[in-house]
């Protein structure tokens, strides 16, 4: 796999990030990451190193079609040394064989850029780090969130991408950062050989890298806490090992349990309430009040007595759409048995028992696969 053509463009609007990438599928595909400003202001710098982005990009894939990774570009060593240990990682983890990466050369270290940037979608996740970064404001030695990073890899568009977009200036607004919009064809790239469980970390570092002229550090919000941490595509172990000498990448999050997040800071807050966004059936920017996501979202809202007041999801927990939920795979089943505990802190017997029942039809299933794995003949 070779990644050559590599540059960057700045326009009056927009910087954008590209490289060709060359591989058994194709002999030459553009990969680009186009950078604005929501607000419609200057765009922001280009990153010095722009080859860094393409070692998270594709380094899973390399592995997963078993063929070295070639940078036609400078790559920052700090991120090599880490890019070796990922796949260490992903090797321990799924057994697929670490791959050699041979950039053009190792790139001189680069001045780190002051921004801190959070990668935002108004889930429950990236709402929990921003209400605990503002909470700290003040704190010694704290460095704020500056940016709001949405990253449209699905290439979404339309009235109901709009209207998310709406919501994520709403709340950049209301706050008081700057919201970056990165739109890539990073997934469509790369779906046909790695699934996006297991490659949304490195995906996403490879976003965060083509905004280094303008992030030191950027937050990638835990989807997990401590008390569960299998092993996954973005991850505490795994998320820091794509940092450059210039650009810090953090896992942030992992210390609070979902229902904790929702229950101690998302009620809390009117602006959450207002802009809260989890559901992944529907369009962007809508939430079903049915599947999976959003029952447990509204359950949580309910234990921490903000559900009245969610202005994005339906305000009467029907405790029969409860016990009829379908929990597939140990994830879900672990979120909903972590919703039992904290109900027995609530008066909400219907509920419990509700949850109770879902939790006991659950299908615990296979265990899961990366896509490289499943696909295997």
């Amino acid at each position: 796999m070779m990644l050559e053509r590599v540059a960057v463009e700045t326009g009056a609007y927009e910087t954008r990030v590209l490289g060709m990438v060359r591989w058994p599928r194709s002999e030459g595909e553009l990969l680009e990451f186009r950078i604005r400003d929501a607000a419609g202001g200057p765009p922001p710098p280009p990153p010095a190193n722009p080859g860094n982005t393409f070692v998270p990009a594709f380094t899973l894939p390399a592995m997963a079609i078993g063929e070295p990774l070639i940078v036609n570009a400078p790559v920052s060593g700090r991120l090599l040394r880490g890019a070796r240990d990922a796949m260490d990682l992903y090797h321990r983890w799924w057994d697929v064989k670490p791959v050699e990466i041979a950039p053009a050369s190792t790139a001189g270290p680069t001045a780190a850029a002051s921004g801190v940037g959070l990668f935002f979608t108004a889930g429950v996740d990236s709402h929990y780090s921003l209400l605990k970064d503002l909470r700290r404001a003040d704190a010694p030695g704290h460095r704020e969130i500056t940016h709001l990073v949405f990253a449209n890899v699905h290439e979404d568009d339309g009235p109901d991408h709009e209207r998310l977009v709406t919501r994520l200036t709403e709340v950049a607004q209301e706050t008081g950062k700057q919201l970056l919009i990165v739109e890539t064809n990073l997934r469509a790239l790369t779906e046909e050989v790695v699934g996006w469980n297991e490659y949304h970390g490195a995906a996403l570092a490879a976003v965060a890298l083509a905004l280094e002229g303008v992030l030191g550090t950027c937050l990638l919000a835990a989807g997990e806490d401590y008390g569960h941490l299998p092993p996954w595509g973005s991850h505490p172990l795994l998320d820091p090992l794509w940092s450059t000498e210039g650009l810090a990448l953090v896992h942030d999050g992992v210390e609070a349990a979902r229902v904790e997040k929702i229950s101690q800071y998302l009620v809390h807050s009117a602006l959450a309430l207002r802009t809260l966004t989890v559901c992944g059936r529907t369009q962007p920017g809508l939430n079903c009040g049915a599947c999976d996501q959003c029952v447990s979202t509204m359950i949580a809202l309910e234990i921490g007595g903000g559900l009245g007041e969610c202005a994005t999801l339906p305000h009467d927990l029907d405790t029969e759409l409860v016990r009829q939920t379908r929990l597939r795979g140990w994830s879900q089943s672990d979120s909903w048995r972590e919703l039992a505990n904290q109900l027995a802190t609530v008066d909400r017997p219907d509920l419990s028992a509700a949850v109770a029942e879902a939790l006991a039809g659950a299908d615990g299933g296979t265990a899961w696969k990366p896509m490289f794995q499943r696909t295997a003949r």
